[in-house]
Formats: structure tokens, sequence, C-alpha cells
């Protein structure tokens, strides 16, 4: 029995292990390298049959910390579709949402996900769709809900809604001076308060995970 035991927190152990070292970050790596990263790790994630909440905890902090900060600096543009981050680019809203997605390894195809209205993106990617009409509700929403990633459109714009450290944030390619990617509290945007409607979807669930995990195409419905 003893020798059971042993095995199996060895085993639990070598899984906290595995997973904590799948998060570090290095940050002198370029984009491209970033980006390798998270395939090999999806391929590890994958063979360690590791559990939705482990991949979905793994996928926020991959958004959050590592992937949305080399688009900050990129202007945002009405018409911009830059496939790439950088001072130099430009990038409209839709485009940030269906770019940094399909780079993290979510198989679809950016241009035509990017040229949907805002609601049918949300439709198309997410699960558990609620419409309000008030910024507020949404964050009473989201507050209640675990540490997740959201895709919400408004009435002429699309973003993130990103639970995190017990605070809502809007992570969009923000028009308001033509910015471009930022992280703001959800509670203080501009461009989230100025909606009359927002729909709100969960990102990272499981039917998603799982598609990211084998590389499932998405099939677009405009």
């Amino acid at each position: 029995m003893r020798y059971f035991i042993l095995i199996a927190l060895f085993i639990s152990l070598s899984a906290s292990a595995n997973i904590s070292f799948l998060q570090e970050d290095d940050p002198t790596i370029t984009y491209d390298q970033a980006l390798a990263k998270i395939k090999k790790d999806k391929v590890n994630l994958k063979s360690s049959h590791a559990s939705m909440d482990s991949c979905r905890k793994y996928l926020l902090h991959q958004f959050e910390d590592v992937i949305f900060p080399y688009w900050v600096g990129t202007p945002w543009d009405y018409n911009g579709y830059t496939n790439r981050p950088g001072k130099d680019k430009i990038v409209a809203c839709g485009y940030f949402v269906s770019t940094t997605l399909k780079h993290m390894g979510f198989n679809w195809n950016r241009y035509d996900l990017a040229k949907m209205y805002s609601l049918k993106i949300v439709e198309n990617t997410c699960s558990e769709i609620k419409k309000y009409t008030q910024i507020s509700t949404v964050i009473e929403y989201v507050k209640r809900r675990p540490n997740n990633l959201y895709i919400v459109g408004l009435d002429s714009h699309v973003g993130f809604i990103l639970k995190s450290n017990n605070q809502v944030w809007f992570v969009h390619s923000n028009y308001y001076g033509a910015v471009g990617p930022e992280q703001e509290l959800a509670i203080d945007s501009p461009a989230l308060n100025s909606s009359n409607n927002y729909h709100i979807g969960t990102f990272f669930n499981t039917e998603n995970i799982k598609m990211w995990l084998n590389g499932t195409a998405y099939v677009l419905e405009g």
C-alpha cells in the first residue's frame, strides 16, 4: 500500500512540475519563439492528458502575459489587418481578436472571422452567450464566474473581456486615439462604455480547448 501511495504522490508532483514548467516565461524570446513554445506546450499538454482546467489556466496565462504584451504599441486603424505586432503595423479590432487567438493555435481563417459583425464573431467562437445593455451588469456577471477569457461584441466594436486577479479587464484594439491593443479596467474603458448592447460569450470553454488541443478547424458561419 505504501508503494502505491508513493507512486501516486510522485505522479501528482510530476504533473504539477510539468504545468509549472510550461508556464515559465523568457522575456528575451521573440514573438515567433513564443508561438513555437505554445505549439510545443500544446503537444505536451495533450500527451499528458492535462485536465481542462489546467489547459484553461495555461491558455489564460499565455494570452495575458505572453502574447498580448507583444501587440502593445501596434496602432489601431479601421482597415488594419496586420498579421504581425509592431509599431509600424496597424490592426483593427476584429483582426486583433482573430489573429492573436489564431497565433495561439485556434484553427480558423482570421480574415473571414475578423470581417464579421461583432455578434457573429461571438456566435462563431463562444458558448454561454449573454446579452446585456449595461456595462455594470456585464461586469457583475463576469465577477461571479471563474477566471476566463470572454469575447464581447459591442454595437460597432469587438474585444476581449478578461477576468484575472479578481479584476475584470477590457482587452482590445482601442480606436480612441488610435492607441491600438490595450488592457483597461472594464469599468473605466470609454470604448466599452459607449455601447448600448453587449453580447458576451465564454471563449476558453471545454469545446474550444479540445479543438485547440486537436487542431480542429472552425467552420465559420456568417
